[in-house]
């Protein structure tokens, strides 16, 4: 069988860096897909999200902009009445990384890659859209880093986080859902054009290819 992958949206930085210079997120609609059971893909504006629900906790993957993350919240309680126990960022870019702050803020552990802790913690300067970043705030933070991979064993499934070196960054993170046979690539994987790879904090062409090859053979071997 193979691996089922979660598409981040078209145009997803790009799109991103444009959003970023507005102010006016009224007109965007959080949208929920059932992929499989208790797993959902949620699109907005920025990297598609994936939610995991069920008698243990929420866990989300990624949360776009910091003023989505009141509809965000709002998408999640209509699919559960659980609290987000979990957010795990594929990546440091802002519009993963966004609602950070308020989720983290409502108690959930914030999850990342080693190197996303060092970039969120420092300004961040996107040199291909000119873009900077302020530091995140403390309540965003990640609390919980892993080098090389992690592993969390909730609702019946079995989540790995494993760090993709030097791909779209240098802390990628790509999650494998096992049971239920979906892997979440974040940015490592966009579409339908040729994907940006920010070369300014590690990120390589290399990479990419390398981490999208793992995902297909990981895919065979379930």
């Amino acid at each position: 069988m193979s691996v089922r992958t979660i598409l981040v949206a078209a145009g997803a930085l790009a799109c991103g860096a444009a959003a970023a210079q507005q102010d006016d997120y009224s007109k965007v609609e959080i949208k929920s897909e059932k992929l499989v059971d208790n797993l959902y893909v949620m699109t907005g504006a920025g990297g598609n999200m994936a939610l995991l629900t069920g008698p243990d906790g929420a866990v989300l993957v990624d949360d776009q902009f910091a003023p989505l993350a009141p509809k965000i919240r709002t998408a999640i309680a209509a699919l559960t009445d659980k609290p987000v126990r979990f957010v795990i960022n594929t990546h440091s870019h802002f519009d993963h990384t966004g609602g950070n702050e308020a989720f983290g803020k409502a108690g959930s552990v914030i999850v990342a890659q080693d190197n996303s802790l060092k970039r969120l913690t420092t300004k961040q300067l996107i040199d291909f859209f000119n873009i900077e970043v302020p530091p995140m705030p403390k309540a965003g933070l990640p609390i919980v880093t892993f080098p090389q991979s992690l592993s969390l064993h909730l609702n019946g499934e079995d989540i790995d986080a494993v760090h993709a070196p030097n791909a779209h960054t240098d802390n990628d993170a790509i999650l494998y859902f096992r049971n239920a046979n979906v892997v979440h690539m974040g940015d490592v994987v966009q579409g339908p054009y040729y994907g940006f790879i920010d070369m300014g904090i590690g990120g390589s062409i290399d990479g990419v290819v390398r981490a999208v090859a793992d995902a297909i053979a990981a895919g065979k071997t379930q």
